[in-house]
């Protein structure tokens, strides 16, 4: 018969379901990584993780909903640790310079070829939601969550600091995270053109008097 304490460590069903959702996630990120989304399928991804194929729609609608989890997993622990790194008490424009910074140095590790493969897959990813409408809801899924966590960030800091922003929260959201993708895409296939130095003085050039609230009214 099992111990008290035993039984205390038994997990819970949420929790196994849990466990394989991510154990699910690692192997599709290995199997991706080294056939992309077409050459992969279910049947690998399970056999990767040591599941069933009944386990993967235990968990996932399809190959199409893994990929777009996988990488809005990915991308959402690289923001999450931004975020908690980042200094309190820092201005709008002190906060913009460290993110700026924060992801230019996130970015250097894609000079590595693994980091190469990882964005290869968000333009494969791209590319699918051009032509394909179940990729597109996917992915607009997947933007629309960015910019209202990006739009809520920026409400708060400014409704704590009793101040307005001369542009509305959810379209300065949307500037950031264009510029972002920009630069990104433009280092990627022409990193002598478009280096990385360029985040930290393009941020602050175009979005670092908006944030400061400084910039002038656009005319009617």
């Amino acid at each position: 018969m099992a111990s008290s304490s035993e039984k205390s460590r038994r997990m819970t069903r949420k929790e196994r379901q849990a466990q394989t959702w991510v154990q699910l996630l690692d192997a599709a990120e290995a199997v991706f990584l080294e056939r992309g989304f077409n050459g992969s399928s279910v049947e690998e991804i399970t056999a990767r993780a040591g599941f069933t194929r009944g386990a993967f729609y235990s968990n996932f609608e399809s190959k199409e909903q893994l990929f777009f989890e996988l990488l809005t997993d990915r991308a959402q622990r690289e923001y999450a640790e931004i975020l908690e790194r980042m200094p309190p008490d820092l201005t709008p424009r002190e906060q913009l310079h460290f993110g700026a910074e924060a992801l230019a140095e996130l970015y250097e590790r894609f000079d590595s070829r693994e980091g190469h493969t990882i964005a290869g897959l968000w333009l494969e990813c791209l590319a699918m939601a051009a032509r394909d409408e179940r990729f597109r809801k996917l992915a607009e899924t997947f933007w629309r969550g960015n910019r209202a966590l990006a739009t809520e960030r920026l409400k708060a800091e400014y409704e704590g600091r009793e101040e307005e922003l001369p542009v509305p929260p959810r379209d300065l959201a949307t500037a950031v995270i264009a510029l972002d993708i920009g630069l990104f895409l433009q280092h990627l296939v022409d990193p002598e053109e478009a280096p990385l130095s360029l985040y930290m003085p393009l941020y602050d050039l175009l979005i670092g008097r908006l944030v400061e609230g400084d910039a002038q009214e656009p005319a009617e």
